[in-house]
């Protein structure tokens, strides 16, 4: 009975796509944990200057709390990946979703800093074993000619929502110095929660999967072999795939794009705030941020054209020079002593209005790269793959600003290697223009069917 209703499941949604209220979820769910990345990440780098303040911390261990919720972040990445090829994408998604509930609420009584720091390594962990699945979840159940604009929804809405963290951290404190941070983790976790209530009970498999699972099974007892399932699919096989003759370029590239996107995203979020704190007086550091995202409602419709009117390796290069407006615009601000004047903090807040515009065009370009370049067995594998390098970039991006300010006694230095890595970036990519366009997955099987007729002609002739 459970394989007749399998198998009609499948047959049902033939195309691969949800339609009505299934699609709906789908959408809301993925908008609601986008939101949720952005209100963490929000949160968490304004935290910083009422943690230092609460712990009485180093200026090294500031970034601490940051780089370990990028470390989760990483490590959910990898476990989940694999995971949700094996046995589908909706399991690891209600267990990021519970488990992202469950270190927020913990958090929010941690006692010491190294207890904070663990718990946010927790909360890593849950976004990013419940971002990888939810990509591909969402790719798989739109048409691919809608795919862009569907993203574009979500990432458009999931800003929105994640927006009002930046007004509850206003409304709260807005000089950053004595935030009420554990309040405003507790009320992270309600959204977090109310989210898996959604997805327990309303979102169900991604129909491509389960098609995916039906046919490689039957392939394989054409082929009499033994495997070819998604349940059967190891981390060397999906190892295999992407470091094939066919895919290795375009998985070398991805990693590098990703991480030097990673290093943008973590370094400017993570310095914002401090920026904002110790060189702006035009406006409290809360507002600034404010100031910022608000440049977001018309930036997400330009990224969106972006995105859907150009082509992937052209996209990209927007996004490496949005990359570098927002590099060169706090390189120039704190190129001036202190108090800057009037017009350079201007200029910064105009170059920082891009920032919103490389946002959404990263999240738009990578989510749907990372998730549909590989075969359906492997999409999950090939979306961690960019949530991986972003990660360890996210990781690295508090400390090397930190490192380079000790260092150099500058923050600026951050930003100037950033431009010389964005530099190198577009060029590369205007030059050679890698290939990073959708697999194809009517020729996934090709190869079993082959070798199944080959085995049949051969027992004819026999």
């Amino acid at each position: 009975m459970v394989g007749l209703w399998r198998s009609n499941e499948v047959d049902l949604h033939s195309s691969g796509y949800f339609a009505g209220f299934p699609q709906a979820t789908v959408l809301i769910v993925a908008s609601g944990l986008i939101s949720l990345e952005v209100a963490a990440m929000f949160l968490l780098t304004s935290m910083t200057l009422s943690v230092t303040n609460d712990f009485n911390l180093h200026h090294v261990q500031q970034g601490l709390l940051m780089s370990f919720a990028s470390l989760g972040g990483l490590a959910g990445a990898l476990v989940v990946g694999h995971m949700a090829d094996r046995k589908g994408r909706r399991p690891p998604l209600l267990w990021a979703l519970g488990s992202l509930t469950m270190f927020s609420a913990l958090a929010s009584f941690a006692r010491t800093y190294h207890e904070l720091v663990i718990l946010g390594a927790g909360i890593g962990l849950s976004l990013g074993g419940g971002l990888v699945p939810t990509s591909v979840l969402l790719s798989e159940t739109t048409r691919q000619d809608q795919r862009m604009a569907v993203r574009g929804v979500c990432q458009t809405l999931g800003g929105v929502i994640g927006f009002l963290m930046l007004v509850a951290v206003q409304l709260d404190d807005p000089t950053l110095q004595h935030l009420h941070w554990r309040n405003l983790l507790r009320g992270f976790g309600c959204g977090a929660a109310v989210l898996w209530g959604v997805a327990f009970f309303c979102v169900p498999e991604s129909p491509s999967f389960l098609g995916a699972s039906l046919r490689a099974t039957m392939e394989a007892r054409m082929a009499l072999r033994d495997k070819g399932s998604p349940e059967e699919m190891t981390v060397r096989s999906q190892l295999e795939v992407v470091l094939s003759r066919r895919f290795l370029s375009t998985t070398l590239y991805i990693g590098l794009a990703g991480m030097l996107a990673g290093l943008v995203q973590g370094g400017n979020q993570y310095a914002l705030p401090l920026i904002l704190s110790k060189e702006s007086s035009l406006v409290s550091a809360a507002m600034g941020r404010i100031v910022i995202a608000c440049c977001g409602v018309p930036m997400a419709p330009a990224a969106q054209c972006t995105a859907s009117r150009f082509s992937r390796q052209e996209a990209l290069v927007a996004l490496g020079l949005s990359s570098i407006v927002v590099a060169i615009s706090a390189a120039v601000l704190g190129s001036y002593p202190s108090p800057q004047p009037a017009a350079i903090e201007v200029l910064f807040f105009m170059g920082m209005s891009v920032d919103p515009y490389r946002a959404f065009l990263g999240g738009l370009l990578f989510g749907e790269i990372g998730a549909d370049v590989y075969p359906t067995t492997t999409a999950g594998f090939g979306a961690s793959i960019i949530a991986v390098s972003m990660g360890v970039a996210t990781i690295v991006a508090p400390l090397l600003f930190e490192g380079l300010k000790l260092l150099t006694g500058r923050w600026t230095t951050f930003y100037y290697v950033i431009l010389a890595l964005l530099a190198m970036f577009v060029l590369a990519t205007a030059t050679l223009k890698p290939t990073v366009e959708p697999y194809k997955q009517e020729h996934e099987f090709e190869g079993v069917r082959s070798d199944a007729k080959q085995r049949q002609v051969l027992s004819q002739s026999g």
